[in-house]
């Protein structure tokens, strides 16, 4: 009976264990396998790049304008899927130079004789506990 019960914890942990990591191996060797120069790709380490070269076990990704790295093949995680309208045309600036962001800062804490316009019944600084008594 142990050694019955010994086998299904040996079965269970290959199961649970050895056998996803098989599976992410062979996922992995096959991602590899089919790297090509021009792919946008990620690295283990979360830098994104182009493929500009591929030497054996060697991959030469280039993360931005003439800067290339020299990686070990197996350091490529994935590839990247290509953003679906994501284009240059689409990115506006704002007078500052951001894209689209504006000061939230903006007026805060400034007396400017501005008028509080908010209703009785919006909870307000202190509304609340001064109409209801509630200290």
């Amino acid at each position: 009976m142990s050694t019955l019960l010994l086998l299904l914890l040996f079965v269970l942990a290959w199961v649970v264990l050895i056998l996803p990591k098989q599976r992410e191996l062979r996922r992995h060797n096959a991602l590899l396998a089919t790297l090509a120069e021009g792919d946008e790709v990620r690295s283990g380490s979360g830098i994104y790049g182009t493929i500009t070269a591929i030497d054996g076990d060697v991959v030469y990704l280039e993360v931005a304008d003439g800067i290339e790295l020299k990686v070990a093949r197996r350091a490529v995680a994935s590839k990247v899927a290509p953003a679906v309208g994501m284009g240059d045309d689409d990115d506006t600036l704002d007078d500052d130079g951001d894209e689209g962001t504006s000061s939230v800062t903006e007026g805060v804490g400034a007396d400017d004789g501005a008028v509080d316009e908010r209703s009785d019944d919006t909870p307000g600084e202190g509304t609340d506990a001064e109409s209801s008594g509630r200290n």
